[in-house]
């Protein structure tokens, strides 16, 4: 298994990054035009049901919408964030709750997305759960505390409706409706916004090809169809939950996974109208589970190299992190084909984020979680170093009692705790202040 840890080359730059953003905190008032407190009317800027959001070019947000079956597409302006500023912000379902005039269990959050600009964080939520709840999307941004809310109602809005959204199916569960499925992911590739979820009949699981800007052209794909290694059979009903576009070997492809927890490629050549998509298993993350967000980035290796990975957040599991390289030599075989309840097909590293609703990529640096405080019970918003997927302070061990001392040779370790005592919001605590050196 390899080792992620940081080399000293790194940790000083890191540090110094770190420190800056302590002295220079951005004025959040100034980095975004996209709502604001003071001038927006909430009740006439919400929709029926969000349960997807993604960014795509021009910084434009996609808000896809299942109860209604629309996709909105909605300009956002924002003022670069130069410091890459750490989110520490607890309790945040507390502050939109109150923002909204309702308690922090009847807010239901849906998804978040980071602005690839500002840094600010795009969270959907939606007021109770009434079957005529609305829904809206929040704004945090990690220099203060402050929430405030997004203006959908401006003129240069646009957005199309699906084309054949589920009716046929009854509330699984008794209580879930089939049209929350209607639009399970979407992403922006190449002019297109592809867009997962459920249609009618018995390729229900579809892909839905959309052109951007919107001009009417809509391609509905019959439907797609993947082997399950842990059901032992062929499926074509369940939807794609997450998935994400790379090159693999110079092929666009298309990385999905499924709950219970199938990842499958697709070359992107194969979606287009008319043709039947049988994915290719690859892997198999592990069985009991349904995965939540997936994404890729670049992390250091144990020797100091930088290597892509491909993260994916689960519900009932830990994050399961899988090098790109890997995943793409794995891609050139035939895939799984016999029974696994996994892991299998890939090497797979887990790494802890129990806990975690959802997941973005921040900067270079810094991953974005809206993650489950377990003491609690409310939701917090924090940012995670890449390489490490943890924060110490969620920790109490060995190295925080105050007569601890570092042994000789350990100037690595107690470089990066320092490092990430001042991300996390602890400078009091670092080796020079606790008098460690």
């Amino acid at each position: 298994m390899k080792k992620l840890i940081y080399s000293p080359i790194l940790l000083v730059i890191t540090i110094l990054i770190v420190a800056g953003c302590n002295q220079r905190m951005v004025d959040s008032s100034t980095r975004s035009s996209t709502g604001t407190e003071a001038t927006l009317n909430l009740e006439n800027n919400t929709l029926p049901g969000v349960t997807v959001l993604t960014f795509g070019p021009d910084n434009v947000l996609f808000v896809g919408d299942s109860k209604s079956g629309v996709i909105h597409a909605i300009p956002t302006t924002a003022i670069p964030l130069t410091d890459p500023l750490p989110y520490n912000n607890k309790g945040v379902d507390r502050k939109i709750a109150a923002k909204l005039g309702i308690q922090p269990t009847d807010l239901i959050i849906s998804d978040m997305k980071i602005h690839p600009v500002s840094q600010e964080a795009y969270i959907a939520v939606k007021r109770g759960y009434e079957p005529e709840a609305k829904s809206l999307i929040a704004i945090v941004n990690p220099g203060d505390e402050n929430v405030r809310f997004l203006e959908i109602t401006k003129d240069d809005v646009t957005q199309v409706s699906i084309q054949n959204p589920v009716t046929d199916f009854p509330n699984f569960w008794r209580d879930i409706p089939a049209n929350t499925l209607t639009i399970t992911d979407i992403d922006y590739h190449d002019g297109h916004i592809y867009v997962a979820g459920l249609t009618n009949g018995e390729f229900a699981s579809t892909l839905r090809k959309i052109a951007y800007p919107f001009n009417g052209s809509q391609t509905h794909i019959a439907g797609i169809e993947m082997y399950h290694a842990v059901h032992t059979q062929n499926e074509t009903r369940a939807p794609i939950r997450t998935m994400t576009f790379e090159d693999l070997d110079g092929v666009s492809t298309l990385i999905a996974a499924y709950t219970c927890t199938p990842l499958v490629s697709i070359p992107t050549s194969e979606i287009h109208e008319g043709n039947h998509i049988k994915a290719k298993t690859i892997a198999e993350l592990g069985f009991g589970n349904v995965p939540i967000d997936m994404l890729t980035f670049m992390a250091q290796e144990y020797d100091g190299s930088f290597d892509k990975k491909l993260l994916i957040t689960n519900k009932q599991r830990s994050g399961s992190l899988i090098s790109l390289k890997d995943f793409a030599k794995a891609n050139k075989g035939d895939g799984l084909s016999g029974f696994t309840q996994g892991p299998a097909g890939v090497e797979i590293f887990p790494v802890p984020l129990s806990g975690v609703m959802h997941i973005d990529d921040q900067n270079q640096m810094m991953l974005t979680l809206l993650r489950r405080n377990m003491e609690t019970g409310g939701v917090d918003i924090l940012s995670e170093l890449k390489g490490a997927y943890l924060r110490l302070s969620d920790f109490i061990n060995e190295y925080d009692f105050n007569n601890y001392q570092y042994k000789e040779g350990s100037e690595v370790v107690k470089g990066f705790h320092d490092m990430i005592k001042n991300l996390e919001g602890f400078p009091e605590l670092t080796s020079s202040k606790m008098k460690r050196e």
